[in-house]
């Protein structure tokens, strides 16, 4: 079986058999979607096919395991694109991102517009795992797409539930306050903010 089959399936043994006959393919890019224009490597395939509903919530930590064990390269990016931990936090794989950061893979990274993990996973809602994120990463970085920082990226993502929600946006917005993140004026000026009030006492009393 190729292994992006067995990722797709959730079939463990069969990945191991794969990398073990050929032990480059844990870090071979996965092409794939229509013409196969997606480059993928195999870690972050894992999160795109728990993402997608392909894989079976329940076997992507046994998957990512094997692709470690194997030597897949936790911090891996082609030309400046994320990194298995972004793409895990932007795709709400929240546990795939846990068992990455549990294995050493730097939360600082950028990716392709200067975003961290921790900015999707506070959109995102993702509340263990921007607890983890939090300590290695700079909490005031603006990124270079919307010009905002983790916290406003909390904030759109509980007033506005993106994708692959996980819905503790609340929490990592405490969290991020409790760490002393900024309130930018223009967050707290933003209807979004103006207009729920809760956000806007928790804001306020951080930004006094």
């Amino acid at each position: 079986m190729r292994r992006e089959n067995a990722i797709e399936t959730g079939d463990v043994s069969a990945l191991r058999r794969a990398l073990t006959e050929v032990p480059v393919r844990a870090n071979e890019l996965i092409r794939w979607g229509k013409d196969c224009r997606i480059a993928t490597h195999p870690l972050h395939y894992v999160s795109d096919m728990l993402f997608n509903g392909v894989l079976q919530k329940g076997t992507e930590l046994e998957l990512v395991e094997v692709l470690i064990r194997s030597g897949a390269a936790l911090n891996f990016q082609n030309e400046g694109r994320d990194t298995p931990l972004i793409g895990a936090a932007s795709l709400g794989a929240e546990e795939v991102g846990l068992s990455l950061m549990d294995a050493g893979a730097r939360p600082e990274l950028r990716g392709g517009f200067g975003e961290t993990a921790l900015h999707w996973a506070a959109q995102l809602g993702e509340e263990q795992l921007a607890r983890r994120l939090i300590p290695g990463t700079d909490l005031n970085l603006k990124e270079e797409k919307y010009k905002s920082t983790p916290l406003g990226w909390a904030v759109h993502g509980w007033c506005n539930p993106p994708a692959g929600n996980c819905g503790r946006q609340r929490e990592v917005v405490l969290l991020l306050v409790a760490a002393r993140a900024k309130a930018e004026p223009d967050l707290l000026q933003s209807e979004m903010v103006r207009t729920n009030p809760e956000i806007l006492r928790i804001l306020s009393a951080r930004s006094d």
